[in-house]
């Protein structure tokens, strides 16, 4: 099958899913304000994807579980270091809210994640016996857990810092 086959047959639904995260990528260039909360939004989404990629390909077969595990333990360190040098959330005076600075690592690992994720799923429609072989699950649980693993890192790092640093913040 030709590039514009695999394109032109890539359900509808994929495209929207890709330009909700460009936008979150984009967004992710400058300083916003946003609830501590919504930190989490984009490691929780990555999460669900893979967790649901993982039971709708192998139906959480034990090497597409080992790897997501290996893959995401992985990620949490790869993430951790990167975002280990990236400016830290300030609080917004006389607000409940943080303000969290522009980083370009958003939007590059939000592509980075939705091309690995689409490569292995056109491998997958293109290859269906893939779908029973434990090495491709293993090889698909690490690469979806290690771009999900990459999120929380980065998060967890920023988040963990601005809580040492605000201990006055309510549930901290």
């Amino acid at each position: 099958m030709t590039i514009f086959g695999i394109i032109s047959h890539t359900p509808f639904w994929v495209w929207i899913l890709f330009f909700f995260l460009i936008l979150r990528g984009y967004a992710a260039l400058s300083a916003r304000e946003m609830n501590i909360s919504q930190l989490f939004i984009l490691p929780l989404l990555f999460l669900i994807w893979g967790v649901w990629g993982l039971k709708e390909a192998f139906n959480f077969n034990v090497a597409s579980l080992i790897g997501m595990s290996i893959g995401l333990a992985f990620g949490i360190l790869a993430g951790w270091q990167l975002w280990k040098n990236q400016p830290r959330l300030k609080n917004k005076p006389h607000s409940e809210k943080i303000i969290r600075a522009g980083t370009p690592l958003t939007l590059i690992f939000i592509i980075s994640a939705f091309v690995s994720k689409y490569c292995l799923l056109v491998w997958l429609s293109l290859h269906p016996e893939a779908h029973h072989a434990a090495q491709f699950s293993a090889l698909f649980g690490v690469i979806t857990g290690l771009v999900d693993g990459v999120f929380w890192g980065g998060t967890l790092n920023l988040f963990f810092s601005w809580r040492k640093l605000s201990p006055h913040v309510r549930g901290a």
